[in-house]
């Protein structure tokens, strides 16, 4: 399968040094590393607001060679609250990109924000944004979607809601979506995990084979999800021959 994204070698003042990476067509992918490690700085480079010397190829070209107005329609990007609109609803917004009624009553329904598409944009809580983000984003019809750090205002219930939504989306859409975040249990909705560590890759694969690493994730500064640190343990005492997300199977597992 062809890479929708790539970037060899990639070095940016003292973040990166050989920072290789390459993101599949119609796949989410999440890159994931500790708090400083740059996750951010990738997004907005990836958004192109921040031009760089680096070789980065998007959709077969170099992102440099892209004229703005077609780069907007090819990426998007959501970063939490950084977004300004003017005084008009959520739905007005919606309807300005996307006149497709069935398409606005599904990203409306999966992401819950029924109650508030007629509320204005600029009288939103901080909640209300991030979903209003993600739903004119979609509503746009991007073929490349960059996420970056949804926990900074949602609880973890409501992430994997989102991300949950994100995952039938993209699948029904043909839709390329990268997600940065320092909480591995979000890349459980993934196809494929990059862990940034030392300013380069430091662990990449499957996120259920990824995060059987615990020593060397623990040594990144990050925490594996709950029930992938007990299937650890548990393995390595021979209580258990596989890796268990499902706490219910576990107990049936572990009484057998």
């Amino acid at each position: 399968m062809l890479p929708m994204i790539t970037l060899k070698n990639f070095c940016y003042e003292n973040l990166y040094k050989n920072l290789t990476l390459s993101i599949l067509k119609n796949k989410i992918t999440v890159i994931s590393g500790a708090n400083d490690c740059g996750k951010t700085l990738l997004i907005r480079i990836l958004n192109r607001e921040i031009i760089t010397s680096n070789i980065i190829i998007i959709d077969n070209k170099e992102i440099n060679k892209y004229r703005i107005e077609d780069y907007s329609k090819l990426v998007q990007s959501v970063i939490p609250l950084e977004i300004t609109y003017e005084e008009s609803t959520i739905e007005e917004e919606l309807l300005y990109y996307n006149k497709n009624k069935e398409e606005l009553d599904n990203i409306i329904k999966g992401l819950k924000i029924k109650k508030i598409i007629h509320k204005k944009t600029n009288n939103l809580t901080a909640k209300e944004i991030i979903l209003s983000q993600i739903a004119i984003t979609l509503a746009k019809k991007p073929k490349i979607l960059l996420i970056d750090n949804l926990r900074m205002y949602l609880t973890e219930k409501e992430t994997k809601e989102i991300l949950e939504f994100l995952k039938k989306f993209q699948k029904d859409q043909e839709l390329t979506i990268v997600i940065t975040t320092v909480h591995l249990e979000e890349s459980l909705v993934a196809d494929y995990l990059y862990i940034i560590g030392n300013k380069s890759i430091a662990l990449e694969g499957k996120p259920i084979d990824v995060l059987q690493n615990d020593n060397r994730i623990n040594k990144l500064g990050l925490n594996l999800p709950f029930m992938i640190d007990l299937s650890v343990k548990l393995r390595d005492y021979g209580l258990i021959k596989e890796i268990e997300l499902n706490k219910n199977r576990m107990v049936e597992n572990l009484w057998k």
